[in-house]
């Protein structure tokens, strides 16, 4: 008869009837299945004090719930019914293990594999990896310190290793986020998306480095991902290929490349508009702003200015984009701020538009004299043919509000004057034209005109020897107020309501004076010889030495004179062949300047802080020269030429 243990196990496995039990102990007493059970619960057939009812294998004393598992034997020591090969009981087993059963232990054998550490239940493929804890939770194998597995680690992780993982901790270091595999040592960096997928460090605004960023071609800049202190930098970068090209970057001259990102020419250093002839080109002083062709040249000092390879040779251009066709008398005046050319022609075209027989004053601002002038066309006519010829001769004088002027009229039936008062705030025109007194028809040779207040006085001489003078009281009235003219043989004069005489003119060889009451309503002219055995090619007068000094231009003598009306005193300027002359003094500086042409067509420009010793340099011309002019303000002296019926002019700085 089997033990009662033997007898229990075999039955809970075997699941006999009854009868075939009774069968198989045949000879034995009939005993129930309430017998057996009753039984079980007190036999011990292996003495290891457990009843075979809870003893899972009665039959060996080292099986018992109370026997310590010993684990991947394949027996249930404990009798807890566990696979014997998942001892942390987290349902893998190890790949040595799959698909072994355990003894007397139902569903055994069916555990799946990959458990890396058998004795942890929170390690199993099924685990939840926690990343840079040094622990492989998932039993993935990988290093727990690149957690997306691009082959870096955070420098902070370098040389760690994972626990189970063979080769684990010899990854390098320098991955800046271990969260994106493509943000790594070894990623491609794309250059002003603000992230740093290298990991380099920069600023991912600076491709170059040299910490200034692109401004002009990145609207949007801010920091750059994983680059603490990014955001910062300077903007203006003009290459940010090169490290060597930033703001402030020392830049060498004349080598092509724009350093410092300033924008400038690199073969101007003196920001002048004109290139280096070091270079090739034709500035010949590339460090000084003032000097380069076409520039204003400097009596006072040896400077080629212009560089024209003359330090004391002036060039003059075409003024205020007016061409012109027989210009003539050409005559500077001042107001407060500007100074002012008026030229008289037969034709003038300016900004697209033509005028016959008209004035334009060209004014250049005297705080900016190098600006671009503005013209003021004071006389301008239209009709073509005209009705009238300009004779020559001009009077002109500007106020801040007004130009006066008068001219010469030629028209067939005789002669006449027209005075015009100019408004250049409002650009309207006032004129009164006076008529001649049947003396013939003779063109005008000369004019001379004073103001006073609103009150204009011309002198005028003919081709027929004949002075006429003129007086306007009120131009708006459209009448004169005095015409007288007498024939004395007079043709050139000169006007002044500053001395005691108001005209002069040359009659043959003699300078006469023609004394009466410019005011008045009553001539004729009270005229007497001023000097004797003069041959004058030119008059005019100025009141610029504090008192009227007539200035005579005498080709045979060879001289400039300048005569003070009022105490006769005479002084002499030597020149050669003199045959147009006008003079003029520095209000900054009291030099004087006297322009003058001679008869072989050359121009001049003497100047000096006294006239007993003046320096005398010559202009470079265009075609020959028969009128000049000189005027002055704010520290420029300018010079006017009519050379073939062409008005020029230039500036020099004193």
């Amino acid at each position: 008869m089997l033990p009662y243990g033997a007898m229990r196990t075999f039955f809970a496995s075997a699941r006999l009837p009854l009868t075939l039990l009774t069968l198989a102990t045949s000879g034995c007493t009939w005993i129930s299945n309430k017998d057996v059970e009753d039984r079980l619960s007190v036999v011990d057939d292996d003495g290891d004090g457990f009843a075979a009812a809870k003893d899972c294998n009665d039959a060996d004393a080292a099986v018992n719930p109370g026997a310590v598992e010993a684990y991947y034997d394949g027996i249930d020591q404990d009798c807890a019914a566990d696979d014997d090969y998942d001892a942390d009981k987290d349902g893998f087993v190890a790949d040595t293990y799959l698909g072994l059963t355990t003894g007397g232990v139902k569903g055994s054998g069916a555990l799946p594999g990959g458990d890396c550490n058998d004795a942890d239940g929170a390690i199993s493929p099924d685990a939840t990896e926690v990343f840079h804890d040094g622990v492989d939770q998932d039993c993935a194998a990988d290093d727990d310190y690149d957690q997306d597995v691009d082959g870096f680690v955070a420098d902070a992780d370098a040389g760690k290793a994972t626990g189970g993982v063979p080769s684990s901790g010899a990854l390098p270091g320098g991955d800046c986020d271990d969260t994106l595999a493509d943000v790594n040592p070894d990623a491609p960096d794309v250059p002003y998306n603000g992230v740093d997928s290298d990991c380099g460090g920069n600023d991912d605004y600076d491709l170059d480095g040299d910490g200034f960023y692109d401004s002009a071609h990145n609207a949007t800049y801010g920091p750059t991902t994983y680059v603490d202190g990014s955001g910062m930098l300077p903007g203006d970068d003009c290459d940010d290929h090169d490290d060597q090209i930033f703001p402030d970057a020392p830049d060498a001259w004349y080598d092509g490349v724009d350093a410092n990102c300033d924008n400038a020419d690199d073969y101007d250093q003196d920001v002048d508009g004109y290139r280096s002839a070091d270079a090739g080109w034709d500035d010949c002083d590339d460090t000084a702003s003032s000097v380069h062709p076409g520039g204003y040249e400097r009596l006072s000092d040896s400077v080629d200015q212009d560089c024209d390879g003359d330090a004391n040779r002036f060039t003059l251009g075409t003024v205020g984009g007016i061409t012109w066709t027989e210009a003539h008398d050409p005559l500077f005046a001042t107001n407060s701020d500007h100074i002012f050319l008026s030229v008289p022609d037969a034709l003038l075209t300016h900004d697209g538009d033509r005028f016959w027989d008209s004035a334009a004053a060209i004014a250049w601002d005297s705080a900016a004299p190098h600006d671009d002038p503005t013209v003021y066309l004071w006389n301008s006519n239209t009709d073509d043919p005209s009705t009238f010829q300009i004779g020559d001769g001009q009077g002109f004088a500007v106020t801040d509000q007004y130009i006066y002027g008068v001219l010469a009229l030629d028209v067939s039936s005789g002669h006449g004057l027209r005075f015009i008062r100019y408004d250049m705030n409002a650009g309207t025109r006032s004129g009164v034209n006076v008529q001649s007194i049947g003396v013939g028809v003779y063109p005008y040779t000369d004019l001379s005109l004073a103001v006073d207040g609103g009150t204009l006085y011309a002198a005028a001489a003919d081709d027929g020897g004949n002075l006429t003078f003129a007086r306007v009281d009120d131009i708006t009235s459209g009448q004169y107020a005095v015409n007288h003219e007498e024939s004395i043989g007079v043709d050139l004069v000169a006007m002044t309501l500053s001395g005691s005489v108001p005209i002069y003119g040359n009659v043959g060889d003699e300078l006469w004076g023609f004394d009466f009451d410019a005011d008045g309503a009553e001539l004729p002219f009270s005229a007497s010889v001023i000097s004797s055995a003069v041959d004058i090619s030119d008059l005019d007068m100025t009141d610029d030495l504090g008192v009227p000094w007539l200035v005579q231009a005498m080709p045979t003598s060879g001289v400039i004179r300048l005569k003070n009306v009022e105490t006769g005193a005479v002084t002499d300027i030597a020149a050669a062949d003199v045959e147009d002359v006008s003079i003029t003094q520095s209000p900054t500086t009291s030099v004087w300047y006297i322009a003058w042409s001679d008869t072989l067509g050359d121009a001049h420009l003497s100047y000096g802080s006294s006239l007993s010793a003046l320096t005398t340099v010559d202009w470079d011309l265009p075609g020959a020269s028969a009128e000049v002019a000189a005027g002055s303000i704010g520290g420029s002296v300018w010079m006017a030429v009519v050379a073939d019926g062409v008005a020029t002019a230039g500036q020099v700085e004193e």
